[in-house]
């Protein structure tokens, strides 16, 4: 969904309820707005989050839901994985400092992101994993007992 479509969508007028994952999600879009505004296309020495997409997906088993994030070049033990007020939060921050050989100098340079995605009620997250390989952070948390009884097929019938 586009940032414009969002903004339409939670005009007070409307009278209709916002969720808390809308209005993260929303956060999430303006960040990165800003992000790509800021960051310099010659820029390679910090890598980027999905590149202009959040890199995040997720999917729904009858068994768990599966969360897939794009960290390329991230250093998975610098990543800080959440999950608070129904969403899943990943947030990264990294500083570096560096000395020119010769002695001239040094420089810094700090790098930081936060991404939120909502998640679906009936999840028992107490039993949540996450594992990184290849630059793809999983996140597996598995449905509750109570969750996998109220989902039940439904019958098509075609006349």
């Amino acid at each position: 969904m586009t940032l414009m479509t969002k903004l339409k969508e939670m005009i007070p007028w409307k009278r209709k309820p916002v969720e808390t994952h809308e209005v993260m999600s929303l956060r999430d879009d303006i960040n990165q707005l800003f992000d790509r505004f800021l960051m310099s296309p010659l820029d390679t020495g910090w890598p980027r989050v999905g590149g202009g997409s959040s890199g995040i997906e997720m999917d729904e088993t009858e068994e768990e839901v599966i969360i897939r994030a794009e960290i390329p070049g991230l250093d998975p033990k610098h990543l800080n994985v959440t999950i608070r007020n129904g969403s899943l939060h990943l947030s990264f921050e990294d500083q570096r400092e560096w000395r020119e050989k010769n002695g001239g100098g040094s420089t810094r340079r700090h790098a930081a992101f936060h991404r939120s995605v909502g998640l679906p009620d009936g999840l028992d997250t107490a039993k949540a994993e996450a594992a990184c390989k290849h630059g793809v952070l999983t996140v597996r948390i598995p449905w509750t007992p109570e969750a996998k009884d109220r989902s039940r097929p439904i019958v098509i019938s075609v006349e």
